[in-house]
């Protein structure tokens, strides 16, 4: 009795504690679309991931202390525990190797706050009522930001909302049009699994409803990843479907429904390639049909853009194929391969350019930055996930199999628009990944369970209303004490008398507490930086200063504002410590104009060996040919100064490649040849520059080295 007596009172404190978990998945469902801070930078992104890093802290430490308050580790098997710690500690692990040790530490908590919320989800929800509720708020939450979108691009919107036009004017509360995009496509695939189902798991109508907002809002999105995704979402769904129906009769329901996917496909493809009154220029259809055209989708800007990405990332995972640079460093070392790629061949006038803080292929960012150890563990965790699935179908109830098949399609469209975005790099639809994850290993080991119960009950027609209350009862109970006795039958520790369980529960919520101020410090300084730029455009540059210093109080990794308060100093003539904040800057990020402000103050100290390096790297940063010439020009001329004459000559013959007729880099290239005793070319470097700018101040200083030559040559003759 006393045995029985300790096993109903740690249910019922596992109870307890899973109730509190369960509120904050909910929280973490509902708030991180909603988050946004205007007085941030940016506005969206920095909310949102401190309110996941926050919420997974909080509910990882329920878990821990709900292990702690029962005196038993408890852990539900499950075939993903295994392959997403090995994943978990080895984006740990990449801190040792990481090429910038500063930006890795900011970005492990966002890296671990996904496989955390795996754990949190698959062991602390084991009623069906909680997987029920969460995919009902999911549901819910996806259809409101989609009828928001919805409005946002018919004009109806906040006034505080300004600057976006078109498609980009659909961005729900997520700051950009691709962002929102990839949230949308996970609550509307998991409608669209349990819509396919012959289950009943939510009202139809409410599902149908649902499955249309979202669907029209991702259509404005125009985003063709996105799109894509669900595309390819909605035949894998019915391919689930089909291998786990039972009986001739399902399985000739879903071949059904996959001739129906197929005419849906030709006619939409119809309405927006074949020109009729509806998808003329300028209107919705329209807009469509320009962003899908095989032009467009092949060598639009968008798309070559992405192509540059993609290879000066490959030149990345060749440096460190193995191991990566280190969780969070992509966006540090992004700009020094992307100017190496365009220095190749003439691949600046290929390729569109840009500032690439993600790789737009997740695949190739977590290869980058994990190196492919880290990429296969994450394809392991898929492979795992998927194969799991499989091999439980036949096991499983038809709302079991219905809603696993609808997290999985979530998941599925998440893993395809990850080949052209970064949605495992947003907080939103990072969360939704890893908790359908979590729940589908969840809803499996319910299903398992009930499955035996419910097939008897559905056998068993000739029982009474009365009988059957009574079974349902019965089941319930028996379940619930299954569950808890293979939680139980996995314990194999102790935490000993009540003084041990009180310190071990301080301890806990100690770490808690010290985390907490680390993951909010770095969002602090961000609203620090956002006033400071405030001061900066009312021309209150001390103040802006002074904010900027208070920021950095809060986060000295924020390598920002040291660039800005760089600047500022460098424009009031103090060029020292602008060279030292610019220099701080560089060590916790880089940026497109970093390099040349360096150079800048150390030629305004006078100091041109220093400077040099600097505007080597500042030429190769500059976003267009035209505004290479004037530095490459400075360059040469910085060479002959200190009587480096070879490169003198190279950056004046690169200046020649970006603008053949100036008439500067002739004469500089003169300048090179006259000290290096080649009177030849020498002569017809200046006669050049003369042909090409015969009214310049270059070309007066040209004929006056002419004549001193000619005279010189005079001399010898004589």
């Amino acid at each position: 009795m006393k045995g029985e007596d300790n096993l109903i009172l740690n249910q019922k404190k596992y109870s307890e504690w899973d109730d509190g978990i369960f509120i904050i998945l909910l929280l973490l469902v509902i708030l991180i679309p909603l988050a946004f801070y205007p007085y941030c930078i940016p506005v969206f992104n920095p909310a949102k991931d401190l309110i996941l890093q926050l919420l997974t802290l909080i509910g990882f430490t329920l878990l821990l202390l709900k292990l702690i308050a029962v005196g038993r580790i408890v852990w539900i098997k499950t075939p993903l525990n295994l392959p997403i710690f090995l994943y978990l500690v080895f984006g740990s692990l990449s801190l040792i190797w990481s090429v910038n040790i500063y930006n890795s530490l900011l970005a492990l908590p966002f890296f671990l706050a996904g496989p955390l919320l795996y754990y949190i989800a698959s062991q602390s929800i084991k009623e069906q009522k909680y997987i029920d509720r969460l995919l009902l708020v999911i549901i819910v939450v996806g259809t409101g930001m989609a009828l928001y979108g919805i409005f946002q691009y018919f004009g109806i919107d906040f006034e505080f909302w300004t600057g976006n036009i078109a498609r980009n004017q659909v961005f729900g509360l997520f700051g950009n049009v691709n962002y929102f995009a990839e949230f949308i496509i996970l609550p509307l695939a998991l409608s669209l699994g349990l819509f396919l189902s012959r289950e009943k798991i939510f009202n139809r109508i409410f599902l149908l409803i649902a499955l249309i907002i979202m669907g029209i809002a991702l259509l404005l999105t125009f985003t063709r990843g996105s799109l894509l995704a669900i595309v390819v979402t909605i035949p894998v769904l019915i391919f689930f479907y089909y291998r786990s129906a039972v009986g001739e009769l399902n399985k000739k329901h879903y071949r059904r429904f996959a001739f129906y996917f197929l005419i849906l496909v030709i006619v939409a493809a119809a309405l927006v390639y074949i020109p009729h009154p509806l998808n003329q220029k300028g209107s919705t259809l329209g807009n469509l049909r320009e962003r899908v055209t095989i032009e467009s989708i092949t060598s639009g800007s968008s798309t070559l853009r992405r192509v540059a990405i993609w290879k000066f990332t490959w030149m990345m995972i060749e440096e460190r194929p193995l191991l990566g640079s280190g969780v969070g460093t992509y966006g540090y070392q992004s700009l020094p391969h992307q100017a190496e790629f365009f220095a190749q061949g003439n691949n600046r006038d290929i390729y569109p350019h840009g500032f690439a803080v993600q790789a737009h292929n997740e695949y190739l960012q977590m290869w980058a930055e994990m190196g492919i150890i880290g990429l296969l563990l994450f394809l392991g965790i898929i492979f795992i996930y998927y194969r799991n699935i499989f091999i439980n179908f036949r096991k499983m109830g038809e709302k079991g199999k219905a809603i696993t098949i609808g997290l999985a399609g979530g998941v599925t469209a998440v893993l395809v628009d990850a080949l052209f975005g970064f949605p495992l790099q947003l907080a939103a639809s990072l969360s939704l990944f890893w908790i359908f994850l979590g729940l589908s290993s969840a809803q499996i080991n319910l299903s398992q369970l009930f499955s035996e119960a419910e097939i008897n009950q559905k056998k068993d027609k000739k029982n009474t209303k009365t009988t059957s209350i009574k079974v349902n009862a019965n089941y319930n109970t028996d379940n619930k004490k299954a569950i808890n006795e293979k939680e139980l039958n996995l314990s194999n520790l102790s935490t000993g008398n009540k003084i041990k369980k009180i310190f071990l529960s301080i301890l806990v919520v100690a770490l808690m507490v010290g985390v907490i101020s680390f993951l909010i410090r770095p969002f602090m300084a961000r609203v620090y930086w956002y006033h400071g730029n405030q001061q900066i455009v009312k021309g209150n540059y001390q103040e802006a200063i002074k904010i900027y210093e208070k920021g950095l109080k809060w986060n000295p990794w924020q390598g920002e504002m040291y660039y800005d308060i760089g600047n500022i100093l460098a424009k009031e003539g103090l060029n020292t410590p602008a060279i030292e904040y610019l220099h701080k800057a560089e060590k916790y990020v880089d940026h497109h104009s970093l390099p040349q402000n360096i150079a800048a103050a150390y030629l305004k100290k006078g100091e041109i060996e220093k400077a040099i390096p600097y505007l080597e790297k500042a030429i190769k940063y500059q976003q267009k040919k035209e505004d290479q010439l004037p530095l490459q020009l400075q360059l040469g001329n910085l060479y002959l100064t200190i009587e480096d004459y070879q490169n003198a000559e190279r950056q004046f013959q690169n200046a020649l490649q970006v603008n053949p007729e100036s008439a500067e880099a002739y004469y500089g290239l003169a300048g090179v040849y006259i000290n290096e005793g080649e009177k030849e070319e020498t002569i017809a470097a200046l006669q050049k520059v003369i042909e090409l700018a015969p009214e310049s101040r270059v070309a007066g200083y040209a004929k006056t080295m002419l004549t001193k030559i000619e005279l010189e040559q005079k001399e010898k003759e004589q």
